[in-house]
């Protein structure tokens, strides 16, 4: 006889717009993130690193049903990294990470036809605490991935035990 099959507990990964591990040559405005069941928005975080070590989410990600988008910034070329964490609507917490490949063209030089600047006029000047002042602690997002975990896990245990209590 057959035995029986595991249920799936939980939701999946089921595709992303950019795909993982694929190349694109047109800078997307957002990374999507599809799902094989409905996802808790509220819970949900999405970090997208680029070559330079720079995060480029622009904003909150927004979910709906089995989609989460997160908008991104302007891309530049090289290999990005996104790094997601969903909770599945059953309460259980999913995460992973994937890569991508922006071959973006360079920014196109200025043309030779343009008027050249006006060297008479100063240059904006910039502040000596802007100037010393790093852009990037060029950390990784993995820490912040696990710590959501955790504090997933930790909400999914009291509410357990507080469900506990009530039905004792």
């Amino acid at each position: 006889m057959l035995g029986a099959q595991p249920a799936k507990a939980h939701s999946n990964l089921a595709g992303s717009s950019p795909k993982a591990d694929s190349t694109v040559t047109a800078a997307p405005k957002q990374v999507t993130l599809t799902f094989g069941e409905v996802i808790r928005g509220n819970f949900s975080t999405v970090v997208v690193t680029g070559p330079d070590g720079v995060r480029y989410g622009d904003g909150k990600a927004s979910a709906v049903d089995k989609t989460l988008s997160q908008p991104v910034k302007p891309l530049v070329a090289g290999k990005y990294t996104v790094a997601w964490r969903v909770v599945s609507a059953d309460g259980h917490p999913i995460q992973g990470v994937f890569t991508f490949t922006a071959d973006l063209p360079a920014a196109p030089s200025p043309s030779p036809t343009e008027p050249a600047p006006n060297v008479s006029e100063p240059a904006p000047s910039q502040s000596p605490a802007a100037a010393t002042e790093p852009t990037d602690d060029g950390s990784s997002p993995l820490p912040w991935v696990i710590a959501g975990v955790a504090a997933v896990l930790a909400l999914a245990g009291a509410t357990l035990l507080a469900r506990r209590r009530r039905t004792t």
